[in-house]
Formats: structure tokens, sequence, C-alpha cells
């Protein structure tokens, strides 16, 4: 699982989490502080909530054939529950 740091304002909890990732897949399992779904070129997603970091670990479909559009996807899908796109996300790890 990789950790992602969520900007000032976007709340973490289960609940917002599961709004804000049915803009992306009908299939929403919320099992405690972790929300699993798929998504294309996506087996398994799985979002743990912090209280100002969320971990998300991933399994690949290797089937897919498409995998740009999948990334693409899970790109949008970090923007929406995280408030950084993938510059501001590749900034922040790079500092580390």
């Amino acid at each position: 699982m990789r950790e992602y740091p969520v900007k000032k304002g976007y709340k973490t909890d289960v609940e917002e989490i599961k709004e804000r990732v049915g803009k992306f897949t009908k299939e929403v399992n919320v099992n405690g502080d972790m929300v699993t779904f798929t998504l294309p070129g996506l087996k398994k997603v799985e979002i743990q909530c912090g209280k100002k970091t969320l971990f998300v670990g991933t399994e690949t479909d290797e089937s897919y054939n498409q995998p740009t559009n999948s990334i693409k996807i899970f790109n949008n899908l970090l923007l929406e529950i995280t408030g950084y796109d993938s510059k501001e996300r590749k900034k922040r790890f790079s500092k580390i």
C-alpha cells in the first residue's frame, strides 16, 4: 500500500471516500475503515482511511489491453479523493 497525503479541506472519512469513488464505479464495498472496489485495468483497489492520509493498494488486471486508459482513470480517482493531481503528487514524493 502506498500512502497519499490529502489536501486541506478534503475529508478522509469512509462515507466521503465511498461517495467520491462512486463517481468512478458502481460497486463499492466498505469494511471498517477500508473501501474496496474495481476499476478498468485494476482487479482490486483498496483505500484505507487515515486522519490526514489515505493508504491505497492496487492489484493489476494483466488481461486488460488499454493500460493508458487505466492510468488516466486511476489518476483522476486520486485527484478526486486527495485533491492533488499527478504533478503535485510527484513533487511531494520527490521531497521524501
